[in-house]
């Protein structure tokens, strides 16, 4: 026959009654302690608390692209429109691979649309010549109608100039009567004539 002895053990700090157990004899196996089972911890990597939000570095879309020095990137076109007398009309284009595309208008010894080719080193050294003093700091509009101009003498020809280089693209004009427009106007058109070679098909004198 089995004695159930029912105590109470434990008086807390205030005099209260704290637990009570209920125990049986010795020999009964419910009354023999059970381990606790054991508990398996997994260490997880805490990551900085603004870690989840902190951007990604990214390239502005803004940010400006290394310049194209390459042969493509460089171009220049002249035109040279005619005046009272016998001014040679003619425009041409020359590329940075060297290409000479040229059409001749009126008052030149070869007529219509011509094809050459010029050495690199010729072009490279007329790019070279652009981007320095005098002719780096031309641009715009050497007309009458511009204070640039000065006094202007009237029927006199034309020229445009227009420069690509690295992506960047300037525009001259130029009205041959202009008396206050810099000496370095004329030099630059004579340069690029001379670079493309133009006078094979043009071999007329020029204002």
């Amino acid at each position: 026959m089995k004695i159930c002895l029912l105590f109470c053990l434990g008086v807390s700090l205030f005099g209260g009654l704290s637990a009570c157990a209920a125990t049986s004899p010795a020999g009964d196996p419910a009354a023999l302690p059970h381990p606790a089972p054991a508990v398996t911890t997994t260490a997880t990597a805490v990551q900085p608390a603004d870690a989840a939000s902190r951007p990604v570095a990214k390239r502005s879309a803004g940010a400006t692209p290394a310049p194209d020095l390459g042969p493509a990137g460089f171009a220049v076109e002249l035109q040279r429109s005619g005046c009272y007398g016998r001014c040679p009309s003619y425009r041409l284009r020359l590329d940075g691979d060297g290409t000479v595309r040229y059409f001749g208008e009126r008052f030149v010894a070869v007529p219509g649309e011509q094809h050459g080719t010029v050495s690199s080193d010729v072009v490279a050294e007329l790019r070279a010549q652009l981007r320095q003093p005098p002719y780096a700091a031309l641009r715009g509009r050497y007309t009458p109608d511009d204070p640039r101009c000065g006094a202007a003498a009237t029927d006199m020809a034309s020229v445009r100039i227009t420069i690509t280089d690295a992506g960047q693209q300037r525009q001259i004009d130029h009205d041959l009567g202009c008396s206050d427009a810099p000496p370095a106007l004329r030099a630059l058109a004579a340069a690029i004539d001379a670079a493309a070679g133009s006078n094979r098909w043009v071999e007329e004198a020029r204002e």
